[in-house]
């Protein structure tokens, strides 16, 4: 399975701080990202739950504990 990996390079320089409007747009778009990324994990393990062939029942019974450990998950990191 192909990744899309990143690679982010920090440069030592000063910034400013972001305050107001300016901060919650950087904040949405760093919880956006971070959501997308859990989705997409999620993904892979609804996926590779799914090629366990442990049943129905037990699929239906782990997935919904994944859900709602997602959601909550989500709800805390967004607060």
């Amino acid at each position: 399975m192909p990744r899309d990996d990143k690679i982010i390079i920090i440069v030592n320089q000063k910034m400013e701080r972001l305050y107001g409007d300016e901060k919650k747009k950087a904040l949405y778009a760093y919880y956006d990202a971070f959501v997308e990324e859990v989705d997409q994990l999620f993904l892979r393990k609804f996926e590779e739950l799914s090629d366990l062939n442990i049943g129905e029942g037990e699929v239906t019974r782990i997935v919904g504990r994944l859900i709602n450990a997602k959601a909550n998950m989500i709800e805390q990191i967004r607060g």
